[in-house]
């Protein structure tokens, strides 16, 4: 008996293609629709103050442009989300013969303000808009220098760092330099700080009710705060290192990675903890900063991922694991993490895997 024709499989197959594309296209309307919230979120001014007033931040950036001016002078400078223009205004003091500052937020309107009223007006251009759809403007073809504040939490969130690599390749010259064009996450373990307000055994007895439904909520996040140094349980591990002349962003953003951190100290560990260092290797200085918990505070923090279970260890043993990350199937600004871990203690053994998503801006709602 014959159950189907050409006719039939043809169907079949426009159908397919007809839901594929349906998929990509929703797909690409709820990306727009949490760019959009990202942007807006960008263009209020009280976050740019928060972002200027990061000292280890802008003095790094300041050092590494206005410290290497022979590479800067009569060049052509693209800066990769502008916001206030701090590193347009930096590689223009720094002798630039012309910087394009680019950004999609509204805070551009008052970067064009700041360059007139710093006498940069005729140096400095700027163009409103994603980096992924504008053209350079008075017939650039190619760019010298790309500066770009491209970190997030935890190094990749945001997803900017996808744009500074369209901008490298298509638009940055052969042997063009990057700023910054290093960076490496690390990986560490750490106590609960005794006034931390991440105590999940709350939910346990909320005025004697059982609202532990609502713990598994808290459990999968992972929490951006500052971790004071004496937190700080082992070692530190590298389990990512980035070169930005020749990354992709796919097998950087999307990676699994072994970890193995030594105790230094005996007590209970609540959590892992990650924060990256970023380098300008072409200064003559080698001009660097680093996020970690030891060094002076920045606005990214630290990132934390809460165990659901403490661990009680003891100087000199290890947590060993594997640490993955990859950008959220919904929003590519924010992250995915799935952990494993591996602990054979003297007083406890334990092998689990947790995992947990890092939100970097507010949820759309309706996309």
């Amino acid at each position: 008996m014959q159950v189907g024709n050409d006719g039939d499989g043809d169907y079949v197959e426009s159908k397919a293609r007809t839901l594929r594309l349906n998929e990509v296209l929703n797909r690409k309307r709820g990306q727009e629709g949490y760019d959009e919230n990202y942007f807006r979120m960008y263009g209020r001014i009280e976050l740019h103050e928060w972002l200027l007033k990061d000292s280890v931040r802008n003095q790094a950036y300041r050092a590494a442009i206005l410290h290497n001016q022979s590479n800067f002078k009569d060049k052509i400078v693209l800066d990769v989300g502008c916001g206030t223009g701090i590193l347009s205004l930096f590689a223009a003091k720094a002798g630039a013969a012309h910087v394009i500052a680019v950004d999609a937020a509204n805070i551009v309107e008052y970067a064009r303000r700041v360059f007139k009223d710093n006498g940069f007006k005729n140096i400095i251009s700027v163009v409103k808009g994603k980096i992924e759809e504008i053209e350079l403007p008075h017939g650039v073809e190619k760019v010298d220098i790309i500066v770009c504040d491209w970190m997030g939490n935890c190094l990749f969130a945001e997803g900017m760092l996808e744009s500074l690599i369209f901008a490298r390749d298509k638009w940055l010259k052969p042997n063009g330099l990057i700023f910054p064009d290093t960076a490496q996450l690390y990986l560490t373990a750490i106590t609960q700080n005794m006034h931390s307000e991440r105590d999940l055994t709350y939910w346990n007895n909320v005025y004697g009710f059982d609202m532990s439904c609502i713990r598994r909520c808290f459990e999968s996040k992972a929490v951006v705060e500052a971790i004071e140094e004496q937190q700080l349980m082992s070692e530190v591990f590298l389990i990512k290192s980035i070169d930005l002349y020749t990354a992709r962003y796919q097998p950087t953003v999307n990676f699994r990675s072994f970890y193995e951190l030594k105790m230094t100290r005996s007590g209970p560990v609540h959590a892992l903890l990650a924060y990256f260092d970023v380098g300008f290797s072409k200064t003559p200085d080698l001009v660097s900063f680093s996020t970690s918990p030891r060094k002076s505070w920045t606005h990214w923090n630290q990132t934390v991922f809460y165990f659901k279970d403490l661990l009680p260890v003891r100087a000199g043993e290890y947590i060993k694991g594997v640490f993955g990350l990859k950008p959220n199937s919904h929003n590519k600004r924010d992250l995915e993490f799935d952990i494993y871990i591996d602990f054979e203690g003297k007083e406890k053994c334990i092998t689990s895997n947790q995992s947990y998503i890092l939100c970097h801006a507010p949820a759309v709602e309706d996309v």
